[in-house]
């Protein structure tokens, strides 16, 4: 924990240089999300997430963003809770770098994630991708992911997932398709198809899930810079 301690101290630091020097602290961008998820097979294994993040920048290339979420799991009536900081940097219009940290609460666990990240837009595409380290109770791990959406026509937009955690020889790893829409200029409605694997020891198992869901989005056009971070969200029911 003292490594992850010091990097917290570090990375705050940083950005309150960046705030010294800048003319003014704004909300750039802000999003609050609501989404439902089960496997296909048996829709009693479920999740429910509610989740917020806003973020704040100092100048135009200095940000913080911070994050909040909970997930309700049926079928076990357990929930998570996770708490998350990202300090982002803006290389220029379409290119951004971040370090972040999450405090995550579930299942009876905790779990502190850290780790780096980088998105980028293109055109009509977007990329995001980040790799963590994580340290539970059971023992530690790594966490990683990306992601890219290319926006249609009539505010359609689809895009793709992998994210996978490796913790002592077991994996778990979450493939997913989402279609979405843009309703109106803040809000966004989706609907996600995918699978997850678990291989624990000799058991490997694969299941598909569906999920759906919306976003209301203000500040920035994509609200938030980055995603939240965290375990529950690889769970798509449980």
């Amino acid at each position: 924990m003292k490594h992850i301690e010091f990097s917290i101290l570090a990375l705050s630091a940083a950005l309150a240089f960046g705030a010294s020097t800048a003319q003014a602290v704004e909300v750039t961008g802000g999003s609050v999300g609501l989404s439902y998820s089960a496997f296909a097979d048996d829709t009693d294994f479920s999740r429910l997430g509610l989740d917020g993040s806003v973020e704040l920048g100092f100048n135009r290339n200095l940000s913080l963003q911070f994050d909040a979420g909970y997930s309700d799991f049926d079928f076990v009536d357990e929930d998570s809770h996770l708490l998350g900081l990202h300090g982002i940097y803006h290389w220029d219009e379409a290119t951004s770098f971040g370090a972040f940290y999450t405090r995550e609460e579930a299942l009876g666990g905790d779990a502190d994630i850290l780790g780096l990240e980088a998105g980028y837009e293109m055109l009509d595409w977007d990329f995001e991708g980040y790799l963590a380290h994580v340290d539970t109770d059971a023992g530690d791990g790594t966490l990683g992911g990306i992601k890219a959406r290319y926006a249609l026509a009539q505010g359609f937009g689809i895009s793709g997932s992998y994210d996978r955690l490796g913790s002592a020889g077991d994996d778990l790893s979450r493939f997913a398709m989402r279609l979405d829409r843009e309703v109106s200029p803040t809000t966004n409605l989706f609907l996600e198809v995918g699978s997850a694997k678990v291989d624990v020891g000799s058991v490997s198992e694969s299941e598909p899930f569906v999920g759906l869901g919306g976003e209301i989005n203000f500040g920035a056009d994509r609200g938030t810079t980055f995603d939240q971070r965290g375990l529950a969200r690889l769970i798509p029911g449980l």
